[in-house]
């Protein structure tokens, strides 16, 4: 029996013609890609977004010979558990969320998600196409980190997200984020919250009226609010920088004795005002030094926060 092969040979060197070239079209790239990490001393204060800016850099080169202008996607990850973008404390479980744009802090968020134009202001990754020459190409992309403002409830520490992954893929006209991986980085993101507190009212001037030998107290109050972040505890101190925390102070003025208290020495910080009150009493029956029918004096006192 006689059978013809010569067809069957010329269709199976066609196919392994085309699986060969379809095999090397997936290597017709090749990328290498670097960022910047977030350095470790910047800080967050929950009253001002935080802001960095980085750069994710690399270059990619495509096959001599190669007619093709490749296109190239670059997307950013959303680091590590928990889901979204958060810095975890250090030896605890407290967050700070952050997420990073492309273009501007008001650009579009710098995903995995489909492609587009950098800086277009569309979320998603960024692709881009290649010029038709075997040279190596260099790219060079700024992102945009931002912790925002008002998340109060994190306490002093180091928050940190260490495993941000950049994804350089082919892609597409369609700016597909699906195609072959063609190299990829990892880049962190850190800031710190410092123990911290401060005045949001100080304590404004406490104000006696003193009668010679009156029969009752003369009294007066000085109410302040002071904020310290999440957690922290603090000290109040009246005269003398702490610790220990001193609750009262003595002095006298026009020959008067009085007294001065606060109404606590201590707490912890909740990162949103808290109220305290400095109390002055002048004790009954003293003559006092007023030789007219008028006398004002005025003596300093300081109030101290220790954290």
């Amino acid at each position: 029996m006689f059978r013809d092969t010569s067809l069957m040979h010329h269709l199976l060197k066609t196919l392994l013609f085309f699986l060969l070239a379809a095999c090397g079209s997936a290597h017709a790239v090749i990328c290498t890609v670097t960022a910047t990490s977030m350095p470790m001393t910047v800080l967050y204060v929950s009253g001002a977004n935080t802001n960095y800016t980085g750069t994710i850099s690399g270059q990619c080169t495509k096959q001599a010979g190669d007619p093709a202008r490749p296109y190239i996607y670059i997307g950013v990850d959303q680091g590590e558990p928990p889901a979204g973008r958060a810095m975890t404390r250090q030896n605890g479980t407290q967050t700070l969320t952050y997420n990073i744009y492309q273009g501007s802090v008001a650009g579009g968020q710098w995903t995995t998600g489909a492609g587009a134009n950098y800086g277009s202001g569309t979320n998603g990754g960024v692709v881009y196409q290649m010029a038709n020459n075997a040279n190596a190409q260099p790219f060079t992309y700024t992102y945009y980190l931002r912790v925002p403002s008002g998340q109060t409830g994190a306490p002093a520490g180091v928050y940190d997200d260490l495993a941000i992954s950049v994804i350089v893929r082919l892609s597409n006209i369609a700016r597909s984020a699906t195609g072959a991986i063609l190299q990829s980085a990892v880049f962190g993101a850190s800031v710190s919250i410092q123990h911290n507190c401060y005045f949001n009212t100080p304590p404004a001037t406490l104000a006696m009226n003193y009668t010679s030998f009156m029969r009752t107290a003369a009294t007066g109050a000085s109410p302040f609010q002071l904020t310290c972040t999440y957690n922290t505890p603090y000290t109040l101190s009246l005269n003398s920088i702490p610790p220990p925390a001193v609750a009262s102070a003595n002095g006298t003025a026009l020959g008067l004795n009085y007294t001065l208290t606060l109404t606590a020495t201590s707490g912890t910080g909740s990162a949103v005002p808290q109220s305290y009150t400095v109390d002055g009493s002048m004790p009954p029956g003293q003559s006092g030094t007023c030789t007219t029918g008028v006398c004002t004096a005025t003596n300093p006192h300081t109030l101290y926060i220790g954290f």
